[in-house]
């Protein structure tokens, strides 16, 4: 059998059996590289698809924590790809504990609008801790969340420094007197500093980050012990001091004079209030002439103490010192006592027992019934005070006092002031009376000396009447109840008597006609006379004992009617005011 030979490809060039055997080596070699290329070519694949499948996810990074102040930090970030899905959020979270995430730990949020690149915010209001030497630490990540989940950049911590008060010099101060609070600060911006004495608002001078310099503020009333200073840094307050003492400082005192009871206003600077323990004991006391006042309670409106003149100063002008825990000053100037004054005096005229009263200002401070510090004399005389107040004074005047005009002077224990005008004191008197005689409710003027717009009694005999007087006269009328004839006029007011040497004639009334002179009942007779008032209801006409109807009256005419149930001659009977007046001649009734 003959050997084969092996077929070759078309137009294969002939080889020698070196070549052959080349030629079968390097298809071998082939064979063996395919699947071994084929497996590169997958694993390059699968290393493209992971690096693929990562750009899928986005990615943030915490870059670092720049401390600013213990409670404010600024924060960076930065995102390296923001992967395929949407971003709805993105930031900070951070927190007092590592297990800062989306759930715990406070989140700082800076919206959807995510960009590759760095990033920063600021976070301030980290809060000062109770104790001085607490250290805090503050963890913080950054964050990016699209709409799957959440993811998160490296955690980076900062320890916080806190403030420390070491020392408040000097512990004490008036208003503008420079303290030196020492410690730690961590600032040398004023701008972020602020202090306070009491709630009161200081002045910041000086700070660095050892140090800080204040003005003892003015308006502090809580004092003068126990004052707090707070000083707040970066928007957080803590206690520097509770115990500062706010020196008082007296400047002055208003008004420079007034009367007797004024209210007086001592001003200064962080005066403790007047109603507070401090001014209650003996820490505290106001001396007007040496005489001790009383500190009134605060009016909060006006900055100051406040005293009232007291009645029983030694002096018209005197000094006012303030004796304040220990400490004795004597405040500028003088406080001058301006007198009272008297305006008026009413009535100007008035009989031994009369009251009149005095009228002014500055009299004294409280009405009462009786004062030592003020006393009235008239005509240099001394007399009682029925009442007292700051403008009226009511004076009785003695009896058995002097007639004639008086002076009236006010006396306090600093002054004493005349009145005006002077008070006049007299005795009632009856100098003459006109007409001399009269009917009874005749007008008789009476002249003489009177008290003025006063009711008087005048007494005819043993009839009285009333009447307002003028100061020289009075208009009366002559009472009923008293008979004819001649009786003494006398002028009453109050226990004081004035008598006429002059008598007074009461006239009666008269008939001296009538007519007809007979007639039947119901005729109408005319009587004549004299004396007759038509203005008095106190008028009566009879024949015999039968009463008669009385038609008209006037001065001299009466027109009656005869009455029934009578006959024969009889006598007219007129009855008018208490007098009675007979007929001298009979009337006839007939049938």
């Amino acid at each position: 059998m003959k050997a084969r030979k092996l077929a070759l490809p078309i137009n294969a060039p002939d080889k020698s059996p070196l070549e052959s055997t080349c030629k079968g080596a390097s298809m071998k070699r082939r064979s063996f590289q395919f699947p071994f290329l084929l497996m590169l070519f997958s694993l390059f694949l699968l290393q493209s698809c992971e690096k693929e499948e990562e750009k899928l996810s986005p990615e943030v990074q915490t870059v670092e924590i720049t401390m600013l102040s213990p409670t404010t930090v600024i924060l960076k970030g930065n995102i390296v790809n923001l992967g395929r899905i949407p971003i709805r959020d993105y930031g900070f979270v951070c927190g007092f504990t590592p297990d800062v995430n989306d759930k715990s730990g406070y989140k700082i949020s800076l919206g959807e609008d995510a960009k590759v690149g760095p990033f920063t915010s600021g976070l301030t209001g980290l809060g000062e801790p109770t104790s001085f030497d607490y250290k805090r630490v503050l963890y913080v990540r950054t964050f990016i969340k699209n709409d799957n989940e959440s993811f998160f950049g490296e955690l980076l911590t900062v320890s916080l420094p806190s403030y420390h008060v070491q020392s408040v010099t000097p512990y004490k101060g008036k208003p503008g007197d420079r303290i030196t609070i020492t410690g730690k600060f961590h600032t040398s911006d004023i701008n972020q500093v602020e202090a306070s004495f009491a709630n009161i608002t200081a002045k910041v001078v000086e700070v660095a980050p050892t140090k800080i310099v204040v003005e003892v503020p003015s308006g502090i009333t809580s004092g003068p012990l126990q004052i707090p200073i707070v000083l707040r840094l970066s928007g957080q307050s803590f206690l520097a001091t509770n115990s500062f003492e706010a020196i008082p400082v007296l400047k002055d005192f208003f008004p420079k004079s007034g009367a007797i009871g004024t209210i007086l206003t001592i001003t200064g600077d962080n005066l403790p209030l007047s109603n507070s323990s401090f001014t209650s004991s003996e820490s505290l006391k106001v001396y007007m002439g040496g005489v001790e006042v009383r500190v009134l309670k605060a009016d909060f409106s006006v900055p100051g103490y406040q005293l009232e003149v007291p009645e029983n100063l030694p002096a018209d002008v005197v000094s006012i010192y303030v004796q304040m825990n220990g400490t004795r000053t004597q405040l500028p100037g003088h406080f001058t006592v301006t007198p009272h004054t008297i305006t008026s005096i009413s009535p100007a005229s008035g009989l031994p027992g009369d009251n009149f009263k005095i009228f002014g200002s500055n009299f004294i401070i409280r009405p009462t019934y009786y004062n030592e510090n003020i006393s009235v004399e008239v005509g240099n005389m001394p007399v009682p005070l029925e009442l007292v107040s700051a403008t009226e004074l009511t004076v009785h005047v003695p009896s058995g006092f002097p007639e004639g005009d008086h002076s009236v002077v006010v006396k306090s224990k600093l002054h004493a002031v005349e009145a005006p005008q002077k008070y006049r004191v007299f005795h009632p008197s009856i100098t003459s009376f006109s007409p001399a005689s009269g009917h009874i409710g005749q007008e008789v003027v009476i002249n003489g000396t009177f008290l003025p717009d006063r009711l008087h009694t005048v007494e005819f005999g043993n009839a009285s009447t009333a009447a307002i007087s003028t100061s020289n006269s009075l208009r009366v009328q002559v009472p009923m109840g008293i008979n004819a004839g001649k009786v003494s006029v006398k002028v009453k007011y109050g226990n004081w008597l004035a008598e006429s040497e002059d008598e007074f004639t009461v006239l009666a009334p008269t008939i001296t006609s009538f007519s007809p002179n007979t007639g039947t009942a119901g005729s109408v007779v005319t009587i004549s006379g004299t004396g007759f008032r038509p203005d008095t209801p106190y008028i009566a006409m009879k024949f015999g004992t039968a009463e008669a109807t009385i038609l008209s009256v006037t001065e001299t005419t009466i027109r009656a009617e005869i009455p029934s149930g009578i006959t024969g001659s009889v006598k007219i009977i007129m009855e008018q005011n208490g007098q009675t007046v007979i007929s001298n001649n009979n009337f006839t009734v007939t049938n």
